[in-house]
């Protein structure tokens, strides 16, 4: 049996490469390295237990697939390295920015302590929560506001108030009661 070169085994356990196909079904790819395209890896999630992250890696994205004892075949792909192709989004040090392929964008800067939800055109937000929601602070909303039951502000109903002074004519009426 021919002795392997450990610098040679050392050169291969970790290889860069970009993704060349994703089979979301199995949650594998397949990875461009040189002139070598590998067969079907699995890529490392960021969690996979108990918590799920499910963020596959896309195809030109640049990575590093590392071969145990530099055998490709048992690699495992670690996707998001930067390059020419995908630069990061920010370059600010108190962001944490994740950028979505349509445009929507959800980004918090802890040194102005603000955070940013933004969706492209025709994008929509929903919010399931049967336990209810709390909000503390001012809101604005600018376009419509639609309820299906009733809105309350002060304790008043504005579906089932009633107003007080009310007289026929042009005289304004009291505040809700």
């Amino acid at each position: 049996m021919a002795k392997t070169d450990p610098e040679q085994i050392t050169g291969e356990v970790l290889q860069l490469g970009t993704i060349a196909s994703v089979d979301y079904g199995e949650g594998t790819c397949t990875v461009e390295i040189g002139d070598l395209v590998t067969g079907d890896l699995h890529w490392l999630a960021p969690r996979a237990g108990g918590v799920r992250i499910w963020s596959p890696p896309s195809v030109d994205e640049q990575c590093l697939v590392a071969c145990p004892e530099g055998d490709l075949a048992n690699g495992l792909v670690l996707p998001g390295i930067w390059s020419d192709a995908n630069p990061p989004p920010s370059t600010d040090p108190d962001v944490v920015h994740l950028e979505f392929p349509d445009g929507a964008i959800i980004a918090y800067n802890h040194g102005t302590h603000a955070l940013t939800l933004s969706l492209p055109a025709g994008g929509t937000l929903a919010v399931d929560a049967p336990g209810g929601t709390a909000w503390k602070g001012d809101i604005a909303v600018t376009g419509k506001l639609t309820a299906s039951d009733d809105v309350l502000a002060g304790g008043i109903s504005l579906k089932d108030h009633k107003h007080s002074g009310v007289q026929d004519g042009a005289a304004q009426t009291g505040k809700p009661v």
